[in-house]
């Protein structure tokens, strides 16, 4: 599973190149935009500001090329992972906002090991499309 992440300055297009997987794309609030399964060959966009993940189906590797229409300096901001938002904004104004203490917030963010590619403990099934 590609971590979740958010392209704060571009459009993201997507071009599944080998296997099966999933695609799931949340609008800014937070509630569901699409949760497609996809194969070789289908083609993707995610919006500016829309938070997403893609997951691999279970049968194989799942290789995608992607884009953006930025000719900036790009940087998507991962939601979580080792270099995650959350690892920045960490502090107690963000703990209050939660109603936490520092000590779990820091808990919370510093569980998430991995960076970019994590772990799936529920991978997409193998017959998405």
């Amino acid at each position: 599973m590609m971590a979740p992440h958010v392209n704060p300055t571009a459009i993201e297009y997507g071009i599944v190149l080998k296997g099966t997987g999933r695609i799931q794309i949340v609008y800014p609030n937070g509630t569901l935009a699409m949760n497609a399964g996809v194969r070789e060959g289908d083609v993707f966009w995610v919006p500016r500001y829309f938070p997403f993940c893609q997951t691999a189906s279970t049968n194989g590797p799942f290789q995608i090329a992607g884009f953006t229409t930025s000719a900036r300096r790009n940087h998507p901001q991962f939601l979580v992972g080792r270099n995650s938002v959350m690892q920045s904004l960490r502090g107690p104004e963000f703990a209050a906002a939660f109603g936490i203490g520092e000590k779990r917030l820091k808990r919370i963010t510093n569980a998430q090991h991995e960076q970019v590619i994590l772990p799936s403990s529920s991978a997409a099934p193998a017959d998405l499309v």
